[in-house]
């Protein structure tokens, strides 16, 4: 029986545009509005170096203003404008799949074809993963070095059940968004892990409202849309797990995509399997994924690019906007 592979099927420049185009649309936190595409930053991917600036203006000083006078020798002093550098990080990551050709006669499918089909769905959740991973070492760094500014932590590890001062509550929210003072209305999506949102379920704390078209309902919490992800944080102590919740507001990380030379390859080896072959995809995605305003110091990083692991490390970010204010995001720990 003869069998359309998919190196008969794949051109690689044309999956490359439908893989990078259809991403877009699983990364959750990109299409709840978290990330916003970043033309500047895609336009640094294609340049060289590791790390790449992001340069912003800063807010105008407050300054009490001058009061006006009949005096025609005394002149207003201009002030002036400041502007700061934010860095942000290249990512290079690649993942490739293989099957054997004999499977697929077996099986009576073709694996290959499912991959292809996934492929996808993989890098959405690759690419939600690098930006939880990015703002797990923001509020590191922020525990470390800005007396933990933007973090209400009411997580303990202490023995026994948790008390309702260390669980998930309204007033625990209310007190989070506070960190950003009278900015907090910034905040629009609060992202938790499925055994929070079962608290809330239990508590009817949960709202569902339509969207604009009156298409499709969204869960709320108060003032804030609901996504609920296990791909937040559920860290285990020696008694507890501690669960972040984050606040985020619109278009709070950036995101930015440039291809590689060759993003998608299909290799075929017809020795292998005693001469049934073997198919190999790989993929490569080169991407810029960046909360504004906490610059990358790059301080620890094995490789040439960081894993996830040493994205989460406090000693690789540092907040450069000046004001807590300026920064759309918020931590919530609890027990549950």
């Amino acid at each position: 029986m003869s069998q359309v592979r998919i190196a008969d099927v794949v051109v690689p420049e044309v999956f490359s545009a439908y893989m990078a185009k259809n991403t877009v649309q699983t990364m959750a936190l990109y299409q709840q509005g978290v990330m916003r595409a970043d033309d500047d930053m895609r336009r640094k991917l294609a340049g060289g170096g590791r790390t790449f600036n992001v340069p912003f203006w800063k807010d105008l000083d407050d300054e009490e203003s001058d009061t006006a006078s009949d005096d025609p020798d005394s002149y207003s002093t201009p002030d002036k404008l400041s502007s700061g550098t934010d860095v942000a990080a290249r990512q290079i990551r690649t993942k490739s799949w293989s099957t054997m050709n004999l499977s697929a006669e077996l099986a009576g499918d073709d694996p290959m074809a499912r991959i292809q089909e996934r492929i996808n769905a993989y890098w959405g959740r690759q690419f939600d993963d690098i930006s939880i991973a990015s703002v797990r070492g923001v509020f590191a760094d922020n525990s470390l070095n800005d007396a933990g500014d933007m973090i209400n932590a009411l997580a303990t590890d202490a023995g026994g059940a948790p008390s309702a001062t260390e669980l998930f509550s309204a007033e625990a929210v209310m007190d989070t968004a506070q960190t950003l003072g009278d900015a907090k209305q910034v905040l629009k999506l609060i992202v938790m892990h499925s055994v929070v949102h079962t608290r809330l379920a239990k508590n009817d704390l949960i709202d569902f409202r339509p969207d604009s078209e009156g298409k499709q309902w969204h869960s709320y919490f108060m003032d804030w849309r609901v996504h609920v992800s296990d791909r937040c944080p559920a860290i285990a102590g020696s008694n507890r797990t501690t669960y972040h919740t984050y606040l985020f507001g619109a278009n709070a990380i950036g995101w930015a995509e440039s291809p590689v030379a060759k993003p998608v390859a299909v290799d075929t080896d017809e020795a292998a399997g005693d001469g049934m072959g073997s198919e190999t995809i790989y993929t490569r995605r080169q991407v810029a994924i960046h909360p504004y305003g906490i610059k990358w110091t790059d301080t620890t990083v094995a490789g040439e690019f960081p894993s996830n692991a040493e994205l989460r490390l406090a000693a690789n970010w540092d907040r450069v906007y000046a004001e807590r204010k300026q920064i759309p995001m918020a931590l919530l720990t609890t027990n549950g």
